[in-house]
């Protein structure tokens, strides 16, 4: 089964919440308040990685929000292209994350799924308030997955 991932808001607009969505047969969205991502912007400033917290929030929360959908057989993930030039660090960061709790691992290819994507459509309705999120992720399961423990 392909899956299509889609965010609205990047992670990097801490002013907004971001809504990530996924669609194949059905559809899921989770959001990521404003407040949270502030507070994982902290965290990574004084892990001296600055320049990692977008990359990797992004990443654990497409994680999180499979883990939430809980669809099984999945095939093939194709996660829209947001930041382009990461595309390998992105899969190695979602292999690592995604093997912690999964063990059949799917194909994952960044690339462009399009306005007229049903991950872009759920995702865009539900930044808009127009439908509600599924989930919203919380500060401690985001940085549980995507950062080192400060006193490791």
């Amino acid at each position: 089964m392909r899956i299509e991932i889609d965010q609205s808001n990047k992670i990097e607009q801490t002013n907004k919440d971001t809504v990530i969505g996924l669609s194949n047969s059905k559809v899921f969205t989770v959001i990521i308040k404003r407040q949270t991502k502030r507070k994982l912007q902290k965290d990574f400033r004084k892990q001296n990685q600055p320049r990692l917290f977008v990359y990797l929030v992004f990443i654990s929360s497409v994680v999180l929000l499979l883990n939430y959908a809980k669809i099984k057989n999945i095939s093939e993930i194709v996660i829209d292209e947001e930041y382009s030039g990461y595309e390998k660090f992105f899969k190695q960061a979602f292999l690592r994350m995604y093997s912690k709790s999964h063990k059949k691992i799917p194909n994952v290819r960044i690339g462009n799924i399009g306005k007229k994507s049903g991950a872009h459509y759920i995702s865009y309705l539900t930044m808009k308030k127009k439908i509600k999120a599924n989930v919203e992720l919380t500060y401690s399961e985001i940085k549980n997955l995507c950062l080192k423990k400060l006193d490791a």
